[in-house]
């Protein structure tokens, strides 16, 4: 593709991208606000910071704060600077990753065990779906100015490691617990204690399969309208 051609591809999806970060940079923290002022009534919701040991809460406020960083960039690109840095991609990778993460949990594991009701109730229907979708959608089809590498892919996994540290830690140190005070609020060790391992490993060996296709997704949408092949 001619390079005036590839910067009107690059410009079209800007002005969407845009739009879509911006929306998104806002409405993150002001649903983590509602939660956190709330009386933590939803399923798997909580008041103040402790909302914040959610991973569904940090995936989404890492989403909102990546695309208030590319929203920055492309505000810059459209009026006439470079293209977003390489870095600001690979972070909308992970937290889009992230957040597909938080969206899949919930459709297979936590939706079928706590029930979809509770599950898109309230704040979870923002933080569960609505803006998860956004992010995928967002990061697959608009975000083509920069491509990953599959070994980049492993980006994609870094936000559930350390967040399994945190929470394997948390039960190691301080004991599942009896609810409502338990430690293990996600009930993944509902398995046992021995099998913890084994589930952990599973949902990050899932996490690598979602970044890899979010990958696999963007890479295409950016060959597509570019030209490339």
């Amino acid at each position: 593709m001619p390079m005036d051609d590839m910067k009107h591809a690059y410009s079209s999806t800007a002005r969407i991208a845009l739009v879509f970060d911006v929306a998104i940079a806002i409405a993150e923290p002001i649903v983590w606000l509602m939660m956190a002022s709330s009386r933590g009534v939803d399923a798997l919701t909580a008041t103040g910071l402790i909302s914040l040991k959610y991973f569904t809460v940090l995936s989404n406020l890492l989403l909102g704060a990546a695309s208030l960083v590319y929203a920055v960039y492309m505000v810059r690109y459209l009026r006439g600077g470079h293209l977003v840095p390489q870095w600001a991609h690979r972070l909308k990778f992970a937290a889009t990753v992230a957040v597909t993460v938080t969206l899949m949990t919930v459709l297979l594991f936590l939706g079928p065990t706590m029930g979809y009701a509770a599950m898109f109730a309230g704040v979870n229907l923002w933080l569960h779906l609505v803006l998860p979708v956004l992010g995928i959608a967002e990061f697959v089809f608009f975000d083509i100015q920069r491509d990953l590498s599959f070994k980049e892919s492993l980006f994609g996994v870094a936000p559930v490691v350390l967040y399994g540290v945190f929470y394997v830690g948390n039960i190691l140190i301080n004991g599942v617990g009896v609810r409502p005070l338990t430690n293990d609020w996600y009930g993944f060790t509902m398995f046992g204690m021995q099998l913890l391992p084994v589930v952990l490993l599973m949902m990050v060996i899932a996490n690598w399969v979602f970044a890899i296709a979010l990958r696999a997704g963007n890479t295409a949408v950016r060959k597509y309208r570019t030209g490339q092949r």
